[in-house]
């Protein structure tokens, strides 16, 4: 046998530092602060449009348009619930009363049912259009925040303070998945064949499949919240923090980013107008809707409006282009034809 070298100390203490810095630079620490919308200042430009104010003030946040049914369905917090609106005059409906505050409405399909996560009591209702009855009751994770369907009837929801996914499939046991730390939005593609999960404090983007499986992750931005799925297979996500938005195409890995644009505020309330190639965004730091036109993986900056007092959500009506905004500090909903 040959002489055994032995390598300097120094040399394996080396290669003993950079294991350690290798090993924790593939499994980084979630960050600890959570994105939140910017706090918005006193309205001091007449908002753009018109103003509907809502019994009781309501603060409205999450928003829904449906043409089909000509509703709008409002998620109010004091008293805590969905008011369900008409599109064309603006005239006030029922208000369905819930066990909590929903942040958060999506549609299942158009005409309806309506997904609304009960941020209070870990539950996921459905609610029919245009009268707003309970149809459906799950009971999800802690906190769900958002919730999307995508195809052959499945549903995702995150449960933001679980750090899971809650998956509901027709005739199927429901399926628990985890998710990047506190998942906030939740987007399905306009074919259904795709879900994004944001996790806010993570910075990280999930993909999950229409038959309830993880496909992979994503680095998100600085500090995203939102998500919304618009053509050709893309996904918007509102960094924050980051103030920009972030253009990602779902794939058979996971997500992959292919675009980002600064918004020249702070983004939170997204809605896409697939028919117009058209995404409106809420910078709630300085009270405004912008509109960004959608070219390729590109977006190309638009119009600008004023709008109400934190301005919190947005939705869009597919057949006519109207437009409405969440003035979440005034009670107040907003209406614009663009």
């Amino acid at each position: 046998m040959g002489p055994v070298r032995v390598a300097p100390v120094s040399v394996v203490l080396v290669s003993l530092a950079l294991i350690a810095v290798t090993a924790c630079s593939a499994a980084p620490r979630p960050r600890t602060d959570t994105p939140e919308p910017a706090r918005s200042p006193p309205a001091t430009t007449t908002p753009a449009g018109r103003l509907v104010s809502l019994p009781l003030g309501g603060e409205p946040e999450g928003m829904v348009a449906d043409g089909p049914t000509n509703t709008l369905a409002v998620a109010t917090r004091h008293p805590d619930g969905v008011l369900i609106m008409n599109l064309s005059s603006g005239t006030i409906g029922p208000r369905v009363a819930l066990d909590g505050a929903p942040r958060h409405l999506q549609l299942v399909a158009p005409g309806g049912p309506v997904l609304a996560p009960a941020e209070g009591s870990d539950r996921l209702y459905e609610l029919a259009l245009p009268g707003g009855q309970v149809t459906g009751r799950f009971a999800v994770g802690r906190q769900p925040h958002d919730a999307a369907a995508a195809a052959g009837g499945t549903i995702v929801v995150g449960d933001e303070l679980a750090d899971t996914v809650h998956v509901i499939r027709p005739g199927q046991p429901e399926a628990v998945l985890a998710a990047p730390t506190q998942p906030g939005g939740v987007g399905a593609s306009l074919d259904g064949s795709a879900v994004f999960v944001v996790g806010v404090r993570a910075r990280r983007v999930e993909q999950i499949s229409a038959d309830g499986r993880i496909v992979g992750t994503a680095p998100c931005g600085v500090g995203p919240t939102h998500v919304r799925a618009g053509p050709g297979g893309r996904f918007y996500v509102a960094d924050t923090q980051g103030d920009a938005l972030l253009v990602y195409r779902a794939g058979p890995h996971g997500p992959r980013q292919v675009g980002r644009i600064a918004t020249g505020g702070t983004p939170y309330g997204l809605a896409v107008d697939a028919t117009r190639s058209l995404v409106y965004v809420t910078l709630t730091a300085t009270n405004q809707l912008r509109s960004f036109r959608i070219t390729g993986d590109r977006l190309v900056p638009e119009q600008t409006w004023p709008t109400p007092r934190q301005p919190n959500d947005v939705a869009v009506v597919p057949a006519t282009g109207q437009v409405v905004v969440a003035g979440t500090a005034d009670g107040v909903v907003q209406f614009i034809d663009p």
